[in-house]
C-alpha cells in the first residue's frame, strides 16, 4: 500500500491529550486528512499505550506498516520494534 493510500476507519479529530507529541506544531492544524503519515510517526516514536490503541483503530495496519517501511524520521530501534510487535 502507497502511504498516500489508505482508509481512516473513522475520521476522529486527534484528542487533545496527545497535543504534548506535536509540540513543535500547531496542533489546531493537525488532521489526519491533512497529515497521517505524520501523525502515525509521531504516535509510534512517542505515544503510550492509549495513544497506540487508538492508532490502531483508526488506521488500517497496511498504511501503518507502510509508514514503518517508508519513513526516515522513525530510527531504526523504532522500526524494528514496532515491525515484530505488529506482524
Amino acid at each position: 500500500m502507497e502511504p498516500d493510500k489508505f482508509t481512516i476507519q473513522r475520521n476522529p479529530p486527534l484528542p487533545v491529550a496527545y497535543k504534548k507529541y506535536f509540540w513543535d506544531c500547531d496542533f489546531d492544524e493537525i488532521s489526519l486528512d491533512k497529515y497521517p503519515f505524520f501523525i502515525v510517526e509521531r504516535i509510534l516514536r512517542y505515544g503510550n499505550t492509549d495513544s497506540i490503541e487508538w492508532l490502531l483503530n483508526v488506521i488500517e495496519m497496511d498504511f501503518i506498516q507502510s509508514v514503518l517501511k517508508n519513513s526516515r524520521n522513525l530510527d531504526k530501534k523504532t522500526k524494528n520494534y514496532w515491525e515484530s510487535i505488529l506482524q
